[in-house]
């Protein structure tokens, strides 16, 4: 095993909300794929660096079977150090590269390879489609990550500044080290924001933004982004050719809004329906409409024959999440607060709204569609039809306002009791200082208090216990803030 510069320049690893088996379990049976319930799966992640988006998995999952391979010893070794702390048990993390490391059998229900393919050489991806097909099973799926284009092609040119940059820093120092060819980069790229400054330039304007978009950017991104030898963006047609060779077939988008031309206006709606049932050529041209820059497509064995119409009797069989929270009414509609990042948007009040409102009141435990419609006749919508619920839910899916899940997950949403959080988070916020994973699978960053009240969370003291300890000096209202925060993130078990 070679010395990589994932060795020397470790890149954080994150919980990828979009790899979560329950939602991709979801998604595979919308389009017709009976994948195995997560629960009982064997899951295989291709460059899982330091494993921790795999040791959640298997956490959450712990009659699974998880397997983790990746080119840096230094990250092998701190997964499997985090997965002896945590006393996870049924996840294998291997030192390996894919023109070394076989893996054969068709074995896996879930094979997720996240950040590989744009990163690695023209025939290290071909071996990566090799190994994909033969490792996930009849009835698996695979999610894969990939820069396309055209949406890249700008990010490319910024790309090019930086390599330069990095190139010229190297030659005048005589170092190759990764913070110096960095710090080249950025030197170079500021310089051309700097001097770019005429009215209407375009190429100024880009670079600024760029700039302006990595001042919170972590250097081991802007590094293995910007810095790698390898880094190359694809056309999705060109991409999915290229799977068709090894017996695999698109399946979907991890995020459902992707596939959608509900929010382009009319006249697109218009272009896409005219290409009727051939989806990958509508979701080339989704790509070129949105300059896309990045895709997470699920795929599947190439002699499923796919069911694109979405019966609502599969609909029906899963559990509804959501980002959003309702907040309250107002003259122009109904207000609701994105978790993750505080904006707030309004919607009409309609049936959409308050299925909305419904769905956002369970948390990140989820909702069945009984359990929905239930709700909803109890409420403002006594005589609700079935069909309208569905009707609200498809909407809310395809806007991006509702996730499915397989199964309810178990997560609190009150503050009672005993509190207890998953053993990856506790060691991420005991030995670590970077994002913390919640239990709906997405690492979050924390505040110091937030942090505090993790650390105590060990599944022996009560919440009010634990505020006592960490309001204590007057600090009563900041610790409940923060506890509040961390119940609406999902880090609690029921």
């Amino acid at each position: 095993m070679t010395h990589t510069s994932y060795d020397e320049i470790p890149y954080a690893t994150l919980a990828q909300r979009s790899t979560d088996p329950n939602r991709l379990a979801a998604v595979g049976r919308l389009y017709g794929v009976e994948v195995p319930s997560p629960e009982r799966a064997a899951i295989l992640e291709i460059g899982c660096g330091t494993g921790a988006n795999l040791l959640h998995i298997a956490e959450l999952f712990p009659g699974s079977r998880c397997v983790g391979i990746d080119i840096s010893e230094r990250h092998i070794a701190e997964g499997r150090k985090i997965a002896s702390a945590a006393g996870i048990r049924n996840i294998e993390l291997r030192c390996g590269d894919l023109q070394n490391e076989v893996v054969e059998g068709r074995a896996f229900d879930y094979v997720i390879c996240h950040g590989v393919y744009s990163w690695v050489p023209p025939h290290v991806q071909k071996q990566l489609l090799h190994t994909l097909s033969s490792a996930v099973s009849e009835h698996g799926l695979v999610y894969v990550s990939y820069n396309v284009l055209p949406g890249w092609r700008q990010r490319g040119a910024i790309r090019d500044i930086m390599m330069t940059g990095a190139l010229h820093r190297s030659v005048v120092s005589n170092s190759y080290a990764p913070e110096d060819r960095l710090q080249g980069a950025m030197e170079l790229l500021s310089l051309v924001g700097s001097v770019r400054t005429s009215e209407g330039d375009l190429y100024g304007s880009y670079v600024k933004e760029s700039l302006k978009r990595f001042k919170d950017s972590h250097p081991a991104y802007l590094f293995h982004e910007y810095l790698e030898e390898h880094n190359s963006a694809v056309l999705f047609s060109d991409f999915m050719r290229e799977v068709d060779l090894y017996g695999l077939q698109f399946l979907a988008e991890a995020k459902a809004p992707m596939m959608s031309a509900d929010d382009l206006g009319s006249e697109v709606q218009e272009y896409i329906s005219r290409l009727g049932e051939d989806i990958l050529t509508r979701e080339q041209c989704l790509d070129i409409l949105r300059n896309r820059m990045f895709r997470e497509s699920i795929m599947c064995r190439g002699h499923h024959t796919l069911k694109r119409d979405l019966k609502a009797s599969v609909f029906k069989s899963l559990h509804f999440v959501s980002d959003y929270r309702f907040v309250g009414e107002t003259s122009r509609g109904a207000e609701f607060r994105e978790v993750m990042e505080g904006q707030v948007v309004t919607t009409p009040r309609d049936e959409h709204s308050e299925a909305l409102r419904v769905i956002g009141s369970v948390g990140y435990q989820g909702i069945s569609f009984s359990g929905l419609c239930d709700q909803l006749r109890q409420g403002s919508i006594p005589g609700l039809d079935e069909r309208m619920a569905m009707h609200s839910i498809v909407r809310l899916w395809r806007a991006g306002f509702v996730d499915v899940a397989l199964q309810r997950a178990p997560i609190g949403a009150r503050a009672d009791g005993i509190a207890r959080i998953s053993e990856v988070a506790r060691y991420q916020v005991t030995h670590e200082e970077g994002p913390v994973i919640a239990l709906q699978h997405r690492s979050c960053m924390l505040s110091a208090t937030e942090r505090q009240i993790l650390a105590m969370s060990d599944g022996q003291k009560s919440f009010e216990d634990i505020l006592s300890v960490v309001g204590a000096h007057d600090q009563s209202q900041v610790a409940s803030g923060a506890l509040s925060r961390l119940l609406e993130l999902g880090f609690f078990g029921e």
